[in-house]
């Protein structure tokens, strides 16, 4: 199994050997030799990262056993808060992809109420910049993706999206979707609480804010007439599950812009809390997810980043699909709910197994002042009608 560093080592030697051609985007083979459990040809997608997340199925149920039981309270809290009935699922969450020891406590609060039988998800593309990728969505062509109990199949919706949208708005790719790890973090938690949970994964580049509502509105055009044509609902039938970890802070990611002690901890916590308050709680609303995405990136530049949020493109792009579709299904305007947050400097390590850890499971980065990064779950849910 390789961790991050191996990936990074592994890249760092494959970009010498290219020489000249190093400027070239990595080919199928090299990206597959950086993953920890490689693909089978273009049947199942394998996994990029296997130390940071889960991979077996032991490993995996230990890690949730272990997560649900820590954030027991807190979950049937979240029921209660959002008048959730036995059973009932959310539309919509926004949930983290950071290493599960550090994570994974944040992660159930998301993932636990999503119970739909088909999952759309909305990725992170970290390395668009190498294929120079932006204004397009990338689909993959796998018929599954690894999952600890088997593989999780990839749903046919996927090929009727790719059907009705505008051949110049999506890419597929499965050397790009391997390249990502933000949407295989979160397949396990999906595959806990529904073994038989299907998904499509779409991955987000580079984009400024008038073609990133213009994909979002290709895309929720033609969910929502699929959604119809088969008489499904957001939340029973449908799920949108969004991949972003908050804040990345420190000298490591060039954002130290409060200092590196504990008051400047402080000071980009509360700055996490005051643009999930002010973009993604409440009913959702355009103008305020196109503030988000200007505080987070140059808005004449979207490769220039002024926060380091990872899903500075997943996550308004993801709600505006998400917001829309609801319109178009003639349903209230989702609402949004901080379930939690957390820090991998506030989150305690989860007390997992010997069997786990020699089984491969650890971090694929450290922890500390100089270093930290910020997770949150947030949850949609639909107003009843009045």
């Amino acid at each position: 199994m390789m961790n991050e560093l191996g990936i990074v080592v592994a890249g760092l030697l494959l970009a010498s050997a290219a020489g000249a051609a190093a400027q070239t985007p990595p080919t199928r083979t090299e990206v597959e030799q950086m993953m920890g459990l490689r693909s089978e040809g273009d049947l199942v997608r394998g996994q990029l990262d296997t130390t940071g997340f889960v991979v077996t199925a032991q490993q995996a149920e230990d890690v949730l056993t272990q997560a649900l039981r820590a954030e027991k309270t807190g979950l049937e809290a979240d029921r209660a808060a959002l008048h959730l009935a036995p059973g009932e699922g959310v539309p919509a969450v926004v949930c983290p992809h950071d290493d599960h020891l550090y994570a994974a406590r944040v992660y159930v609060h998301s993932t636990e109420l999503v119970h739909a039988p088909r999952v759309l998800m909305i990725g992170v593309f970290h390395k668009a910049s190498l294929w120079k990728l932006s204004d397009r969505l990338v689909f993959d062509s796998f018929e599954a993706w690894h999952g600890p109990w088997g593989p999780v199949r990839v749903d046919a919706l996927r090929n009727e999206l790719l059907a009705a949208m505008p051949a110049g708005d999506v890419i597929v790719n499965n050397t790009m979707q391997c390249r990502e790890h933000s949407l295989e973090a979160i397949v396990p938690f999906l595959e806990y609480g529904n073994r038989d949970v299907t998904i499509v994964p779409i991955l987000v580049p580079y984009m400024g804010w008038n073609r990133l509502g213009e994909l979002a509105d290709h895309l929720s055009t033609a969910l929502a007439k699929i959604m119809k044509r088969n008489k499904w609902r957001l939340g029973r039938d449908v799920a949108v599950v969004i991949s972003t970890d908050l804040v990345h802070y420190g000298p490591d990611f060039d954002h130290a812009p409060f200092g590196t002690d504990v008051a400047a901890y402080e000071q980009a916590v509360g700055r996490d809390r005051r643009l999930i308050h002010d973009h993604l709680e409440g009913p959702l609303e355009s103008q305020r997810l196109e503030s988000l995405f200007e505080a987070l990136v140059d808005p004449a530049d979207p490769h220039i980043y002024r926060i380091p949020w990872c899903g500075r493109f997943s996550v308004p792009f993801g709600l505006e699909v998400l917001r829309r579709t609801a319109e178009r299904l003639e349903l209230p305007t989702p609402v949004g709910h901080l379930l939690r947050y957390g820090t991998s400097i506030s989150e305690p390590e989860l007390p997992v197994s010997k069997a786990t850890r020699d089984a491969g499971l650890g971090y694929t980065a450290p922890s500390n002042l100089y270093h930290w990064v910020g997770y949150g779950a947030v949850a949609y849910t639909l107003p009843a009608r009045r």
